[in-house]
């Protein structure tokens, strides 16, 4: 291509019109992905064809971009396809989860019939993990967390990460929002024999369509899980990940961007003093309501074609999940939430 990749991030065709509904309820990348993504996708003329030798050419640049041998390395078709691979080679032990977080890995584990141990997180949604409370999960348990968590944006500290590796089994460290933190587990995966961190483009790189994610652990564990693996990827999944790669500098500067809209999106919230929102490593923030009621504040904002998320969780029915998108859709959130104020 002859267009610049600093072209290419300012094209026009890369954000949606100022006047779409600002979907501050989504995860993915709100730029989307790199046009090379559509470019390959168009191209192809093997969309229908088994991805093996693709795969493999994919599976051996990822290893040089995270910095591991490709035995360490294990690919799935997104997350939920590589927890679920997961859940099933561990469904004869407990599974700890430490909510409010995502109520689907609770699910999951439902599915499969596992045992749930659920370990409450701190007031301020940290795991703040006392060797007293680690000394009490069984031994044989897998522990679950997302770095950064959803919906609370918190990260999983490093002595909390080593508390549960000392006791648990297996640890999972979900890190499907991480780069939007500049932080990564993956260094202690060479240091400890139990540990798997999930790592995925859905999100970041805006692959939701074409979702590819990847497991990273020592080879013994990589061998254990890879029986339970039930297809290789995609040929669109693997296209669109090459695409990807070879825009790297255009997506983590979208990524860099969600991080600057992400400090605007707290600091006007914490300005207008209506709703409280905490500290977040990941691409939303989760605000308490200080003033009004959720179901208010939610049907307003649709209203104003503003659509937020609101967590199922029973802790957290006054709080609401807004995403970090585009200056645009802040402002115009600033906006709605001055207008609902006005007769509270």
């Amino acid at each position: 291509m002859s267009r610049s990749r600093t072209g290419a991030l300012a094209a026009p065709h890369r954000t949606r019109p100022a006047d779409s509904p600002a979907r501050l309820d989504l995860l993915p990348n709100p730029y989307g992905p790199s046009v090379y993504v559509a470019e390959a996708i168009a191209g192809s003329d093997e969309l229908h064809l088994p991805a093996c030798e693709r795969e493999l050419r994919w599976h051996l640049r990822l290893a040089r971009e995270v910095g591991v041998p490709p035995d360490w390395l294990l690919l799935a078709n997104g997350t939920e396809e590589l927890l679920g691979v997961i859940s099933l080679w561990r469904r004869e032990h407990p599974l700890v989860l430490f909510p409010p977080s995502d109520p689907v890995d609770e699910r999951r584990a439902e599915r499969h019939g596992i045992e749930v141990i659920t370990v409450p997180r701190s007031p301020r949604f940290s795991l703040d993990l006392e060797p007293d409370v680690a000394a009490r999960l069984p031994r044989d348990a897998t522990a679950l967390v997302t770095s950064p968590n959803d919906p609370t944006g918190t990260l999983l500290a490093t002595q909390d990460a080593v508390r549960l590796l000392r006791r648990c089994e297996v640890v999972v460290v979900d890190e499907r929002h991480g780069a939007y933190t500049g932080r990564s587990l993956v260094p202690l995966v060479r240091e400890f024999e139990n540990l798997i961190v999930v790592q995925t483009l859905e999100t970041w790189a805006a692959l939701s369509g074409f979702p590819v994610a990847y497991a990273i652990a020592p080879p013994r564990l990589i061998s254990e899980l890879e029986p339970y693996r039930p297809r290789g990827l995609t040929m669109g999944s693997v296209l669109a990940a090459a695409a990807t790669f070879d825009d790297l500098a255009y997506v983590r500067a979208t990524v860099r961007r969600v991080r600057e809209e992400r400090a605007s999106l707290w600091r006007m919230l914490r300005k207008l003093n209506m709703l409280r929102p905490f500290p977040s490593w990941a691409n939303f923030v989760l605000a308490r309501i200080e003033r009004g009621d959720a179901d208010d504040f939610t049907r307003e904002l649709a209203r104003r074609d503003i659509q937020v998320y609101r967590t199922p969780q029973p802790a957290l029915t006054a709080h609401l999940r807004i995403s970090a998108t585009r200056p645009d859709h802040t402002l115009a959130l600033k906006q709605a939430l001055i207008e609902i104020a006005a007769p509270l």
